[in-house]
C-alpha cells in the first residue's frame, strides 16, 4: 500500500493536496541552502521589532502611556538573532546546510505559520502558494512597494497599501520564493461541522475554529502566527 503523502514542496506537489479539510503548516525549506541567505531569512523572523504598550490608569481620568520597541537578544551576552546565526555558520556551516536539506526539518524547528483549513487544498494551494506566486510579480503592488522600499516591514506594507495581513505577505516582504516553502498537512474528517469558511479575516472566524486556532497557537507556537 502507497504511504500517503504528508509533506509537499513546489507548485507540482502542492497542486497535488487533496481538496478535504484538517491541519497545515508551512516550513522555510531552501531548495539551494545559501547559508547566508539562509541566516538572514531567519534573523528577519526572530528580529522583527514588537510593541510593548504600557498604560496606568490614575484618578481624575487621568491616563499615563508609553509606548516602546522592543528587540530580542539571547543569553547572557545579549546576542541578537543574526550575531547567533553569524556563530553557527563560523563554526557549524556543514551541519546548518544538512539539517536544512533535511526532510525531518519540521521535527527540529517551529512551522512559520500553522492552520486550519475546511479545505486543504484551497488554502494551500490557492490561497497561499498561488497568492505568493502572484506577489512575485513584478506587475504586482507588493513587488512595486519593496523595490521603493527594501527595508519594508509587514506592518508597514499593509499599512501602505491598504493590504490585510496573510501568510503570503509575510513570506514575500521577507524575499521567500514560493519554492522554498514545505507545507505539511494532516487530513481528519473530525473538524467541526461549523467550522466555517477559509480565510485571513478573524473576524469572520467560527467559535469552534476560534477556539482551534487559539490550541494551535499555544502548542506549536508558529512564527508568524496570530500571537
Amino acid at each position: 500500500m502507497q504511504k500517503e503523502q504528508r509533506q509537499f514542496q513546489g507548485g507540482v506537489q502542492i497542486a497535488r493536496i487533496p481538496p478535504v479539510s484538517g491541519l497545515y503548516a508551512w516550513y522555510y525549506r531552501p531548495l539551494v541552502v545559501d547559508t547566508l541567505v539562509v541566516s538572514q531569512t531567519i534573523a528577519s523572523f526572530l528580529e522583527t521589532p514588537s510593541e510593548m504598550l504600557t498604560e496606568i490608569e490614575m484618578r481624575y481620568g487621568v491616563h499615563l502611556v508609553s509606548k516602546s520597541t522592543l528587540k530580542f537578544v539571547y543569553g547572557s551576552q545579549r546576542q541578537i538573532a543574526s550575531e547567533v546565526l553569524d556563530e553557527v555558520v563560523a563554526c557549524a556551516e556543514n551541519f546548518l546546510i544538512d539539517l536544512f536539506k533535511s526532510n525531518a526539518l519540521y521535527f527540529f524547528t517551529r512551522p512559520i505559520y500553522i492552520g486550519i483549513a475546511k479545505n486543504l487544498y484551497r488554502r494551500a494551494y490557492l490561497q497561499h502558494y498561488i497568492s505568493l506566486d502572484e506577489m512575485w510579480n513584478d506587475t504586482s503592488s507588493i513587488s512595486k512597494h519593496l523595490n521603493i522600499f527594501p527595508n519594508a516591514s509587514v506592518k508597514s506594507t499593509m499599512k501602505q497599501l491598504n493590504i490585510p495581513h496573510s501568510f503570503p505577505l509575510e513570506a514575500r516582504v521577507r524575499r521567500i520564493a514560493p519554492r522554498d516553502l514545505m507545507v505539511h498537512i494532516f487530513p481528519t474528517n473530525s473538524l467541526p461541522a461549523e467550522i466555517g469558511e477559509d480565510n485571513d479575516d478573524t473576524e469572520f472566524d467560527t467559535t469552534s475554529r476560534r477556539a482551534l486556532e487559539k490550541l494551535l497557537q499555544l502548542v506549536s507556537d508558529p512564527i508568524c502566527g496570530r500571537r
